[in-house]
């Protein structure tokens, strides 16, 4: 089931001999509920990129299925004091079956949702929602005699990314080029940071698909500005010129740690909000000439 609006609003600020200004903006929303899936099954999960996400009755499609994280262990009394039936702290059964792995100092403290001790498939939960709360655009014109200036922002509040490229090059667990978040990796005991030790081959799973990989891709961006001027002629053949300049992608006011909040791996449902690294859209700066006929 889906569901939305769009909404639009102009006005004519100015309306004078020599002067003119407009004013405007959109918005827009929409919902998408998944209602059945086939074979009365209640849920699908899709594994894209070492992401989960999951298409549930009852929930939006395609939303991030994973981990949540509580920060990382300070100190191995803190690690141990997260457990809830074992006083050694939080584990996992290890591949054998049967040996409790136990999270140390340094490793991500992952919520044990259903409080048994263990970190489990079970503990996952949605941890984000690509669809965005709200979207649109807002721009201005403002014209003087032959002059026109105009400028366009765009916009979306609420959309959750999946930061693929930063799982990769924070996840401390390979040899290869890290980012220099990892100076703030975990070392010693009582140190406070939000980036947890590194191990090779990441035997306690600290880079997993967690809610650590997942941003806020609110944005706000400086999309288009354009000057042009119109120059009259007299002629049987020509009404005359219009010469332009215009810069786009000037501006971009977010959080997001990627290189670009408004990019995208796929347009399709199953894919929306991952940052695969995909090169963002360029600052560029062109100008022109139109002829009217």
């Amino acid at each position: 089931r889906y569901e939305g609006f769009d909404v639009n609003f102009m006005a004519k600020v100015l309306n004078l001999k020599d002067w003119q200004w407009q004013i405007g903006a959109s918005a827009g929303h929409y919902k998408n509920e998944i209602t059945e899936l086939p074979d009365g099954k209640q849920y699908l999960d899709n594994e894209i990129y070492g992401a989960t996400v999951r298409t549930q009755v009852g929930n939006v499609a395609n939303a991030f299925y994973g981990y949540k994280s509580l920060g990382v262990f300070s100190s191995t009394s803190e690690a141990k004091a997260a457990g809830t039936t074992d006083p050694n702290g939080l584990y996992f059964i290890d591949e054998n079956g049967v040996d409790r792995v136990y999270f140390e100092a340094g490793d991500v403290h992952f919520a044990d949702l259903n409080n048994d001790g263990m970190i489990t498939d079970a503990d996952r939960t949605i941890i984000g929602d690509p669809n965005p709360d709200i979207y649109g655009n807002i721009f201005t014109s403002v014209a003087y005699k032959r002059f026109k200036l105009d400028v366009c922002f765009n916009y979306s509040l609420g959309n959750d990314v999946y930061n693929y490229m930063r799982s990769q090059l924070e996840g401390g667990s390979r040899f290869m080029n890290q980012t220099t978040a990892m100076l703030r990796r975990w070392q010693v005991e009582g140190q406070q940071t939000d980036v947890p030790r590194i191990t090779f081959q990441d035997p306690l799973g600290n880079s997993r698909f967690s809610d650590r990989w997942i941003e806020d891709g609110s944005y706000l961006r400086l999309k288009t500005v354009t000057l042009s001027y119109d120059l009259p002629v007299k002629s049987e053949y020509l009404q005359g010129f219009q010469f332009w300049i215009q810069g786009n992608n000037l501006l971009t006011f977010t959080k997001y740690l990627g290189s670009d909040p408004e990019m995208t791996a796929t347009s399709s449902v199953i894919g929306q909000g991952f940052d695969l690294g995909q090169l963002g859209q360029s600052r560029s700066i062109v100008a022109g000439v139109k002829i009217n006929l």
